[in-house]
């Protein structure tokens, strides 16, 4: 069963991740003084991308989403 998680891009757009298709999930700041993290995902195919929340809070049990 896939593990699904709500984040918030930097765009303030909310997206919905499919965790088993993450490789990995690194910590990101920017020269701005953004900090969050940078999914990269297993597939190379697509491009990875930065969201608001942190890793710790990605990967937490409070994280997954029941019916996404």
């Amino acid at each position: 069963m896939a593990s699904w998680i709500k984040c918030t891009t930097t765009d303030g757009i909310e997206v919905r991740v499919n965790l088993d298709q993450v490789a990995m999930i690194r910590p990101y700041r920017s020269d701005r003084g953004f900090s969050g993290s940078e999914l990269i995902f297993a597939s190379g195919s697509q491009s990875p991308i930065v969201v608001n929340e942190d890793r710790n809070t990605l990967i937490g049990p409070s994280a997954l989403l029941q019916n996404p």
